[in-house]
């Protein structure tokens, strides 16, 4: 099954829509949230945009009635009201007898009428009809008559909140009591009911806006953390999980932290709760407090999760720390204590000897203070020259000499220990090393025993071609497959011949001649050699070479097979119609020849590392479509490295560079005094 590729965009995608989310579901309830705490969200009002058919109306009318029955109430107590019933009955009389109002009134008790209409006078009397005519002719109206045990009105609810509250018990244990009361729906005056009717068009809207938002917001919440949660480690084009420095922080740091902070925020939005702001302020402060909540939870809850898929969770943590920690001390028990016992006598000895030298002026404690000061700088003088004594032996075997043995007979304790077990480690390599030569000496040999093998039969082929040649057949057709075979014979000789070359040289069977040569002269001769196949592909060569003589020293058969097998590198895979740079220099006693070409193919596409092109059967053509075996610059490679030369291959973008560097040879004049 294809694995999932999380790119870096999608995931900073995932987290930005995450905060979004969040942001939006946070305005979206605490919308609603100050909607249900003006009463201006109810199920029943979600259908309906009027004002005057609304649950919220009705708590407002419900509202008026308790604040006008508690203002009645205090009307009658006259001047045994006390301090705390004038302030309210004070605001009750701004609110009930301003005479731009739309809530009407009019209340008979014991034969006496009160009214909020302007037009009236103090003890007027009014026909209980006509009053509840005038109310209706307002809009909405209300009559609670118990002189006739009558009670209607038009306004939704306002039954309920009559005889199914406690509210009730304001009028039902009164007798010749009526109350009547006109809402003008109009709302021609500025009052209180005007607000609510202007708060109710204003916010109302936004019921099903702040429904709608909530769910999809908590959807998309949702499965952004899902993503989130299933993308997180992850990288594009790498395997395992990966872990920030977060991640590495121990577990109940970050919990900590977070928790902490966390806990911070909420206080705080709490704190922003109970302000009194206006809904836009309440909302962008909410909104911008669980944005920094929500940052606060990914972190957390991003690195938990990653800790978890890379399994690190608990060994990330300070209990596994601690309990480690226990483990090894335990584990360790003997060294520790030991060590603790030895530091223990050390300090009682040294002080009770001190205190015997110096305190008490004993001659006796202060010569044994010495001696044992003494002993115990012998000790730490024979353990360090111990620890000198296993550190040499390991540079030794890291220098690759795993023959190497560390003498155990002077050494003692840990020490010893230690260099026993350094000493199997070193048997063990050597005989890994050995088994990895057997291998390669095997390996060499059945490559040269197979290439002997076919060498015969490929050997007849060629003859009898060759004798095919000679018969001058003129069917054209038969002549086209003498030259292929001839051609694949050829090549197939060639790789027979590098097979068996690269064995040699692998197996260290190559002696070398080794004598001083002209190495100027001898890139003049190959070059010659190659004039043709270069004119044939229109390459020019640049030649840039001393005109004095450079000397070196190596075996001349085998260097003119390194420089031929770069020339031939160049006519195989050079661009036509480039040039083709030679040049040959001297530096500190190094000489060093370089070849330079652009090439056919792109090599950064070919392969993608130059020193590939040095390994065995790599080619610059990885589609094999031009003639070679690949062991070419593998065999320069060796055959320089055995003359103590060094190989090296360059590749910059198109552009191939080879170079090979010898020590510059100078003769030594032996004179005789």
């Amino acid at each position: 099954m294809e694995k999932k590729s999380y790119t870096y965009g999608s995931k900073l995608a995932g987290m930005i829509l995450h905060l979004f989310f969040t942001v939006i579901l946070t305005i979206a309830v605490y919308l609603l949230a100050s909607l249900i705490s003006k009463n201006i969200l109810q199920v029943t009002d979600i259908g309906t945009d009027d004002f005057f058919n609304s649950g919220y109306y009705t708590k407002c009318m419900e509202q008026k009635c308790s604040e006008l029955t508690d203002y009645l109430h205090l009307l009658q107590k006259g001047n045994k009201r006390s301090a705390e019933d004038d302030k309210r009955y004070l605001q009750y009389t701004n609110e009930f007898k301003r005479e731009d109002t739309n809530f009407c009134y009019w209340y008979k008790q014991n034969g006496v009428w009160y009214t909020n209409q302007p037009d009236s006078v103090e003890g007027q009397e009014f026909d209980t009809q006509t009053v509840l005519m005038e109310a209706k002719t307002m809009g909405d109206y209300l009559i609670y008559d118990m002189e006739k045990k009558e009670f209607g009105t038009d306004i939704r609810g306002m039954e309920n909140y009559f005889f199914d509250s406690y509210n009730n018990q304001m009028y039902l244990p009164l007798e010749n009591v009526v109350l009547v009361i006109g809402v003008d729906t109009d709302l021609t005056a500025k009052d209180d009911l005007y607000d609510a009717e202007m708060e109710y068009v204003r916010l109302h809207p936004w019921i099903k806006v702040s429904i709608v938002a909530a769910l999809v917001s908590l959807m998309g919440w949702v499965l952004s953390l899902v993503y989130l949660t299933l993308a997180t480690g992850h990288r594009d084009g790498e395997e395992g999980v990966h872990l920030n420095f977060v991640d590495r922080i121990k577990t109940e740091i970050v919990t900590a932290v977070f928790i902490a902070a966390t806990s911070e925020l909420i206080m705080l939005l709490s704190h922003v709760n109970n302000k009194t702001w206006n809904v836009s302020g309440l909302l962008v402060a909410s909104g911008t407090v669980s944005l920094l909540i929500d940052v606060l939870f990914l972190i957390f809850y991003l690195s938990m999760v990653r800790r978890m898929k890379a399994e690190v969770m608990w060994e990330n943590s300070l209990a596994c720390w601690f309990v480690k920690g226990m483990d090894k001390f335990f584990e360790k028990r003997t060294v520790t204590v030991s060590v603790l016992v030895v530091f223990a006598v050390h300090m009682i000895v040294c002080f009770v000897l001190a205190m015997g030298a110096f305190y008490y002026h004993r001659v006796i404690c202060l010569v044994l203070l010495l001696i044992f000061s003494g002993m115990e700088a012998y000790f730490l003088l024979r353990s360090a020259v111990e620890h000198y004594q296993v550190y040499e032996g390991v540079e030794k075997i890291t220098e690759g000499v795993l023959s190497n043995k560390i003498d155990t007979e002077g050494l003692h304790g840990e020490d010893k220990k230690l260099a026993e077990a350094i000493n199997n480690i070193g048997s063990g390599l050597l005989h890994a090393v050995d088994d990895s030569t057997k291998n390669e000496r095997m390996k060499a040999d059945l490559i040269t025993n197979v290439s002997h093998d076919i060498k015969t039969p490929l050997t007849s082929i060629i003859n009898y071609v060759n004798l095919i040649k000679l018969e001058h057949i003129d069917n054209e057709r038969v002549n086209g497959y003498i030259r292929i075979l001839d051609a694949k014979s050829q090549r197939l000789k060639q790789l027979t011949e590098d097979l068996v070359e690269t064995s040699r040289i692998t197996s260290g069977n190559v002696k070398l001649d080794m004598q001083k040569i002209d190495l100027v002269e001898l890139i003049y001769q190959t070059a010659g050699e190659f004039n043709e196949k270069f004119e044939a592909k229109e390459l020019t060569i640049v030649t840039k070479l001393p005109k004095t003589e450079v000397m070196i020293l190596a075996d001349g058969r085998q260097l003119y097979r390194v420089i031929e097998n770069l020339y031939n590198n160049v006519a195989k895979y050079a661009l036509e119609k480039t040039r083709v740079y030679v040049d040959v220099h001297v530096l500190e006693e190094k000489v060093t020849f370089s070849i330079k070409n652009v090439s056919e193919r792109s090599l950064a596409l070919e392969n993608s590392n130059a020193g590939d092109l040095t390994e065995r059967f790599i080619r610059g053509d990885a589609s094999r479509t031009t003639e070679g075996s690949g062991l070419g610059l593998s065999i320069a490679k060796s055959l320089t490295q055995l003359m103590g030369g060094i190989f090296f291959i360059g590749v910059d973008g198109d552009l191939f560079k080879a170079s090979i560097t010898f020590p510059m040879y100078r003769e030594t004049i032996d004179t005789d005094e």
